[in-house]
């Protein structure tokens, strides 16, 4: 005749090898010779759990619990389901019930802190860790969650400071030093940002996402050829984000090469990535170029997608402009200045158009505000001069 311990080794063998319905039939059959054993029921439970039955897990967990309340391993185990399941209040009652048993427990504390940052609790959560630290102060997955806390804070130096912490324990970690790389950038020291992005470099060469971060900075600092070298090099190793087009086009734009960032916001369009932004660009090198209809075209693309942009309207009424469409550069000229645009240039040209309805007071009136604008456009002050103006 089997004993409950036969099927207890069974079950365990079941669960071992993912045999979760087999592992069941054992527990529950060493049950029904024992059935207040709360180490089958444990078992039970875990079985339930690795088969996705949650409830039924709960349901033997509490059973254990009401044969051994003190069991501090089992009531971490019914927080974390509960953790797993969404119910953050259960969960926290579990570890805190953990704990008031023993205070000590590592696991309980830990998994607690885990809790109180998921539920957006930060304080609660840096509390917990830095008892966890007192104990053990090398301890790299706590001093990189204290970090992350900091810098889902936006607490930049104190992420840093944990995160170097952790970078002088494991220096050959390509996450952290990217990581270290971010927060020095956002605290403007772009030079040790570098450095870091450059240690995740050398140990992950194929990082594409460093590679980006570094073309990124080295945009802003306005050192654009090794911006390019590295959002090149970003796109070489499929990094898989319209922003290394969006970015490389604003940096050839900057240096003149208006073919190659052409290429690169065409690109983010073929992805099916551009927003108002990207077809604004577009439509500023196609102007640039003097390829005026498609200008017009994604100009038209940003208007759709951001449908009260004055400088949209500006845009499209240049275009009209050049295109010697003075009714519909009228129009659009309008419709920017309606939504708060003031610009020199639209208030010369509308007083243009003005003159060619042949209203010379609304010329003279526009060519006023632009002169406010711009002081120095002497063609304005001459016009005005020949109607009777300043």
């Amino acid at each position: 005749m089997d004993t409950v311990q036969d099927h207890i080794n069974l079950g365990l063998a079941f669960n071992m090898s993912k045999r979760y319905d087999q592992a069941i039939k054992e527990f529950e059959k060493a049950l029904s010779i024992n059935p207040d054993d709360a180490e089958v029921r444990t078992h039970l439970g875990n079985a339930y759990v690795s088969k996705g039955g949650y409830d039924e897990g709960i349901k033997e967990y509490e059973k254990a619990l009401k044969i051994n309340p003190v069991n501090v391993s089992v009531i971490i185990k019914l927080g974390k389901l509960y953790t797993n399941m969404g119910n953050s209040e259960k969960a926290l009652l579990q570890y805190k019930k953990a704990l008031e048993i023993n205070k000590n427990d590592v696991s309980a504390r830990h998994a607690l802190g885990d809790l109180y940052s998921k539920m957006l609790l930060p304080e609660d959560a840096e509390r917990e860790y830095r008892a966890l630290l007192e104990k053990d102060p090398s301890n790299i997955e706590l001093l990189f969650k204290l970090g992350y806390i900091f810098e889902s804070e936006k607490k930049y130096a104190e992420a840093a400071e944990e995160y170097e912490k952790v970078i002088r324990i494991n220096p050959k970690s390509p996450g952290i030093n990217s990581m270290l790389g971010n927060i020095y950038r956002e605290l403007k020291f772009f030079d040790k940002a570098i450095e870091y992005y450059n240690k995740a470099v050398m140990i992950n060469p194929r990082d594409a996402a460093v590679a980006f971060n570094l073309g990124v900075l080295y945009f802003e600092k306005g050192e654009y050829q090794l911006a390019i070298a590295q959002l090149e090099l970003a796109k070489k190793n499929k990094f898989r984000n319209a922003e290394v087009y969006i970015i490389l086009g604003e940096v050839y734009s900057k240096i003149g090469k208006k073919k190659e960032a052409l290429e690169e916001y065409k690109k983010v369009a073929e992805l099916g990535f551009a927003d108002a932004e990207t077809h604004k660009a577009l439509g500023f090198i196609y102007a640039e170029e003097d390829q005026l209809d498609e200008a017009l075209g994604e100009y038209l693309k940003a208007l759709e997608l951001k449908k009260d942009d004055p400088m949209v309207f500006e845009n499209i009424g240049h275009i009209y402009y050049r295109k010697i469409m003075y009714k519909e550069a009228k129009e659009n000229f309008l419709k920017s200045i309606e939504r708060g645009r003031d610009s020199a240039d639209v208030f010369y040209k509308m007083g243009n158009i003005s003159m060619k309805e042949n209203n010379p007071e609304k010329a003279k009136e526009y060519w006023t505000k632009s002169l406010k604008l711009n002081p120095e456009n002497e063609i304005i002050r001459k016009n005005l001069k020949l109607l009777g103006g300043a």
